[in-house]
């Protein structure tokens, strides 16, 4: 007996050390790479919610119509987010730095002054950046504080506009059978976090992009079944699963509302439906709330 409970003890170990360390994570991470497979977020566990200031903005631009910001305005919905994320008179402060025509530079203009900007995009220029310009480029060669007011003011607005111009990858009339949230898994029997919300489409569904961005994923696995990941950039991917058939590739650029999937019934499904998820800095979000903001997707 003593021999067995051992070997027990010795087991239980091995599948603690396996899900639970880091080591094991990094293993199965590894292992799910070598199969082709979609490898876990090391870092789930501590990205269960969007940074505090965020979160607010979040709901404050979520309560405002979807053109409440400046309906002449050619972007709607960056007004909105910068409102609601940096208030009023940075607003103000960032239209004449070129709001509408480079968000990204007026926003990091109105973060840093342009001394600071243009002195981190010379490093970046001197060091063979391909886009110095770009903030992910120059980045490194700011400072510590000056490199998280730009987070702050620039990548989380900015992710901030993104989401709220997301369009619904099928008909938004199609029911929700599964919301955002933690529930009792319907094949797993346990209690879990889920993930993006589940919609009930037939097989064939054409599943369009909720944006413009860059294919991350185009693949298969047993849990998602034929899937697509789309990064939006500033931290937003949106990801649509259980699919039939994929019309899309790894690093193809596709447009706001392009059909890259059939939606099916593959994976780990207890029946036809596609599974949109929406992510903001690796954390994950209910998409439900844009439903209906933005453009149709259907």
């Amino acid at each position: 007996m003593r021999g067995w409970s051992e070997l027990l003890l010795l087991a239980g170990l091995l599948v603690a050390a396996w899900t639970r360390t880091p080591v094991g994570a990094v293993a199965s991470g590894a292992v799910a790479l070598a199969q082709g497979r979609q490898a876990p977020d090391l870092l789930a566990s501590f990205r269960t919610a969007l940074p505090p200031a965020l979160e607010q903005s979040l709901g404050v631009a979520l309560a405002a119509p979807p053109t409440a910001a400046d309906p002449l305005s050619p972007s709607p919905a960056l007004h909105t987010a910068v409102r609601a994320h940096l208030g009023e008179e940075a607003l103000a402060q960032a239209i004449p730095l070129g709001l509408d025509q480079d968000p990204e530079a007026a926003l990091e203009r109105l973060a840093l002054g342009e001394q600071t900007r243009d002195r981190a995009i010379r490093r970046a220029r001197a060091a063979g950046e391909a886009q110095p310009e770009r903030l992910a480029s120059h980045r490194r060669f700011l400072a510590a504080a000056e490199a998280r007011q730009a987070d702050r003011m620039v990548e989380q607005t900015l992710a901030l506009a993104t989401v709220l111009d997301l369009s619904w990858p099928v008909d938004p009339q199609a029911r929700v059978t599964s919301p955002f949230g933690h529930r009792q898994h319907p094949t797993l029997h346990t209690r879990k976090l889920h993930e993006g919300v589940d919609i009930a489409v037939p097989v064939g569904t054409p599943v369009r992009a909720a944006a413009a961005g860059r294919v991350a994923r185009a693949t298969e696995d047993a849990v998602n079944g034929r899937y697509v990941s789309v990064d939006h950039g500033h931290g937003v991917r949106t990801a649509y699963c259980h699919g039939e058939a994929l019309h899309v590739e790894r690093g193809q650029p596709v447009d706001r509302g392009q059909h890259v999937m059939d939606s099916g019934n593959s994976g780990r499904s207890t029946g036809p439906h596609l599974h949109f998820g929406l992510r903001i800095g690796g954390r994950p979000v209910d998409p439900g709330p844009f439903r209906g903001r933005g453009l149709a997707g259907s």
